[in-house]
């Protein structure tokens, strides 16, 4: 069995430099290693996150194709949402979807990034009982 010990995303972008702007700015994120085609960044509590410019040559072709801004939610967990929902509204950031509660046991809201890759800020709260027995932990 494959036993992983960490995991990180990463979004092949057009531009890393709005990648590293949004993320080290608004969301506290520091930077691990940056060259001229790739970004890895990580955030104090060890969140990582990985950008890298389309079509490098030291890639392989099936890494080479850019981020088509659908079918993926980054999402990141906070303590308090509604702390970082009046942040991010402070900041005007483009929020895509507005703080709500969800019966599953989570409240959150979204932002979209300046390369479109959707990042739900999310926080645990008790779900509602049909969701109860969902939960194996």
């Amino acid at each position: 069995m494959v036993n992983p010990n960490s995991s990180f995303p990463v979004f092949i972008v057009q531009h890393l430099g709005n990648a590293k702007e949004f993320y080290t700015g608004y969301f506290g994120f520091n930077i691990a290693f940056k060259n001229a085609w790739y970004l890895h960044l990580v955030s104090e509590s060890g969140v990582q996150v990985g950008f890298m410019l389309p079509n490098q040559p030291s890639q392989p072709e099936i890494f080479h194709k850019s981020f088509s801004g659908k079918g993926v939610i980054f999402s990141l967990e906070v303590d308090d949402v509604d702390d970082a929902y009046s942040q991010v509204q402070a900041k005007n950031l483009n929020i895509v979807l507005r703080l709500r509660s969800e019966d599953w046991g989570q409240r959150h809201f979204s932002v979209e990034d300046p390369n479109g890759v959707y990042l739900d800020v999310v926080q645990a709260v008790e779900p509602t009982g049909e969701y109860q027995s969902d939960y194996a932990i």
